[in-house]
């Protein structure tokens, strides 16, 4: 809600000009909208509930490999047996972060009901992304991400009703507050911001590979801020995270990563 607030009153969409595009294409949106913040969202948290940070980790590295495997099933994207051989080297690396290159931790890990929720939201966030690729285009990107936060909040709310009925309230110290700030400013507008300008610039396969980022920067976030001792597995799990990612955006159709970068900042920059 605060964030389809601020898009409207600082980045100022030109709704009057774009809703009769929005109304042509309503369904395809609503169920963007519908996959990628209401059902997604609500999914995640709810398996949060059930089980662990470590088991999402985890089960987020599945993520590329649905979404390479949705798209060439759908869209009939071939897929280069580099790029596969990238999924599995980035994925090796940040299995080996979340388990901290122990085979104690991996003996111990168990899954429950909360690691189905969560495998459900991952094919829910898999089929956002793919529906991207039939947002119009020429649509405002400020008000393609109004109203999609709109319809999110429209699906939350009678959630967040329930939550405030059962007695839950937000502790409004300074710390939740900063907290909520962040979430608002990184995660939600700015995240959603380049992740739907990458997917419609670099296609689903090749913006997937950049999730084996999220627990190395987590890492890397841990080690600047919270003071953590760097580990030798961090540094292993980086390094093939990398190497992953390079094979996975090696050379495809004449086009090498550093024209792909090119082009996605320029999309961004244009939309």
């Amino acid at each position: 809600m605060v964030a389809s607030f601020l898009i409207l009153k600082f980045f100022k969409p030109p709704l009057q000009r774009d809703f009769p595009i929005i109304w042509t294409h309503r369904w395809s949106v609503f169920w963007i909208g519908t996959t990628g913040i209401g059902a997604y969202n609500t999914l995640q948290y709810w398996a949060l509930n059930y089980t662990t940070v470590s088991n999402v980790g985890l089960l987020q590295t599945t993520l590329p490999i649905v979404l390479c495997s949705l798209e060439w099933l759908i869209f009939e994207e071939k897929i280069t047996p580099t790029q596969m051989l990238g999924m599995m080297v980035a994925s090796i690396g940040v299995v080996i972060v979340l388990l901290k290159a122990s085979f104690v931790n991996l003996r111990n890990l168990t899954f429950n009901f909360g690691d189905l929720i969560m495998i459900g939201a991952i094919f829910v966030y898999c089929i956002f992304s793919l529906l991207l690729c039939y947002s119009p285009k020429q649509l405002n990107h400020r008000s393609f991400l109004w109203v999609l936060f709109v319809i999110g909040t429209v699906e939350l709310l009678p959630l967040q009703l329930l939550e405030y009925q059962a007695g839950n309230r937000m502790n409004l110290s300074i710390g939740p507050i900063l907290g909520l700030i962040y979430i608002l400013i990184g995660p939600t507008l700015l995240a959603y911001r380049f992740y739907t300008s990458a997917i419609l610039t670099l296609r689903a396969t090749r913006t997937g590979l950049f999730f084996y980022w999220l627990p190395i920067a987590s890492i890397i976030l841990a080690l600047l801020i919270l003071g953590e001792p760097l580990q030798i597995y961090y540094l292993i799990g980086f390094v093939l995270v990398v190497f992953g990612l390079r094979l996975g955006l090696a050379k495809k159709r004449g086009l090498n990563s550093n024209l792909i970068f090119n082009k996605c900042l320029s999309e961004i920059v244009q939309r």
